[in-house]
């Protein structure tokens, strides 16, 4: 009769759980009224305590720098610096390249922590049992004891798991290769920011140059013009017109200045120097290195060697690496061992003969679908991982093109700018020779001069864009930033 109820039990065990698998709440597609409406009446309910808000400007206090404590601030330094190294420099120092590399150790720790199920392990158990007081007879006499010990020394050896522990290796192993792409990926992300640092802050310097250039034109504009009227040839509307441009002139002068310090920063934090480092650029112009790779080549680079598209492969080989691990819970798991157990306290006293040898199968009929469980999310992982490889392709393929077509775009608008700026020189040199003959008009040289400075701006900016526009196709074409021993060995 017990044997029947155990069985009866067993069977509907299993069938309440077959059931709950196919069943489960539908889920719903629109927001329930009801939650809303209890969100707003407990918001309604809740107290707000009186803040006193400051309104106290404190940069407006006539004694703030005597409140403040004073720091001592690091000494200026001055940094000759080129493109060169600051990438050197940047990538160094930089720490999210360490944080990457600290992670890849992780990963191998992960490999190693897999590999080691696979070998055998020795364990030691002491153990001393209290009970009560027993009399004892043996051919000795009589005696009493209360306590016993228990000792033993086990080996233990997985000498087949049927691919689980196996599949759980390589699954580490592609694991600790996308943490070393991770590491290269990064130092590439870092090389990219410093060259858009370095070349914004040369940029800024370049317009800089600009604006206070343009500064000087209007001053000698202006004092010719000063002349002019004090000798009664032009009237006073020319003289408050240039004022009014030499001011303009000088307001985005100083903010040229002010734009040129931010980038002079902000390339010292790429390359974490002090802030106040003073930069001296050794390049005087932009570089307008040469162009020829193909779309079609640049586009086969990217496929081959982008650390996306080959931290997505190795994410699919992790995958059905995990697959093979989750099936290998259907199969049994075959193991040997042995060891040595003795009954005294002391460590010593081993009993040679009281040995023992195991071989064992071990094989799990039956664990409530949480095997069947686990192959279907492992599955799903494996399909999830292609469909992230196509589409990681798809998006990378689409970024070169378009970074590709950016570059030709910025060298052409390099020779548009560079023509516009020698006719934009000539013009203003006509204007002023013609009003200095007083031949023209105040306004002609003004235009003229407004134009030059467009001129140049743009000539300087589709400089930095062709810069920027070859690094940032390289960095989407997997070009590493560092040369790495490994390399070699692709």
């Amino acid at each position: 009769m017990t044997c029947k109820i155990l069985t009866a039990s067993i069977v509907l065990a299993l069938s309440c759980g077959l059931g709950a698998e196919a069943k489960g709440s539908q889920t719903k597609i629109m927001t329930d009224p009801s939650i809303t409406q209890k969100a707003i009446e407990a918001q309604m309910n809740q107290t707000v305590a009186n803040k006193d808000v400051n309104f106290n400007n404190m940069l407006l206090q006539k004694n703030l720098a005597s409140s403040i404590t004073e720091a001592a601030a690091p000494e200026a330094a001055a940094m000759d610096i080129d493109l060169k190294g600051a990438v050197t420099t940047a990538i160094q120092n930089n720490r999210d390249i360490t944080i990457a590399e600290l992670k890849r150790r992780e990963a191998e720790a992960d490999v190693s922590a897999a590999a080691a199920k696979k070998n055998p392990s020795v364990s030691y158990s002491w153990q001393r049992n209290q009970y009560p007081t027993q009399v004892v007879t043996t051919v000795v006499g009589t005696q009493s004891s209360n306590h016993g010990y228990s000792q033993g020394i086990n080996v233990s050896w997985p000498i087949w798991t049927f691919g689980k522990v196996e599949g759980a290796i390589d699954a580490a192993r592609y694991q600790k290769n996308i943490a070393d792409l991770n590491v290269y990926k990064t130092e590439a992300d870092t090389k990219l920011a410093a060259v858009q640092a370095y070349y914004q802050y040369l940029e800024a310097v370049k317009l800089a140059e600009v604006q206070a250039q343009s500064v000087t034109d209007y001053a000698s504009h202006l004092n010719n013009v000063q002349q002019q009227f004090d000798a009664g040839i032009v009237a006073k509307l020319d003289v408050l017109s240039s004022n009014v441009s030499l001011a303009n002139a000088k307001q985005k002068s100083i903010a040229a200045d002010n734009t040129r310090d931010v980038a002079e920063a902000n390339l010292n934090n790429i390359m974490r120097v002090p802030m106040n480092t003073t930069l001296k650029p050794l390049d005087k112009n932009f570089p307008e290195p040469e162009f020829d790779l193909t779309m079609e080549q640049a586009i086969l680079m990217a496929q081959k060697y982008r650390w996306e598209l080959v931290e997505a492969d190795y994410g699919v080989k992790a995958a059905e690496a995990a697959l093979r691990s989750a099936k290998a819970g259907y199969l049994p798991t075959v193991s040997v061992g042995g060891g040595y157990s003795w009954k005294e306290a002391s460590v010593t006293a081993v009993d040679k003969d009281d040995w023992a040898v195991q071989g064992g199968l071990s094989w799990s009929l039956w664990d409530g679908g949480a095997t069947q469980a686990s192959v279907k999310k492992a599955d799903a992982a494996v399909k999830t991982a292609q469909e992230t490889l196509l589409q990681a392709r798809e998006k990378i393929e689409l970024e070169v093109r378009q970074d590709y077509l950016n570059v030709l775009s910025y060298k052409e608008q390099i020779r548009a700018a560079e023509a516009s700026v020698a006719q934009a020189e000539e013009a203003y040199k006509i204007a002023t020779v013609r009003y200095s003959s007083g031949v023209g008009i105040n306004l002609d040289v003004l235009d003229a001069e407004l134009a030059l400075n467009t001129a140049r701006t743009n000539y300087i900016t589709a400089l930095y864009n062709y810069n920027i526009g070859l690094a940032t196709l390289e960095h989407a074409m997997g070009v590493p930033a560092v040369i790495h021993p490994e390399f070699a060995k692709a």
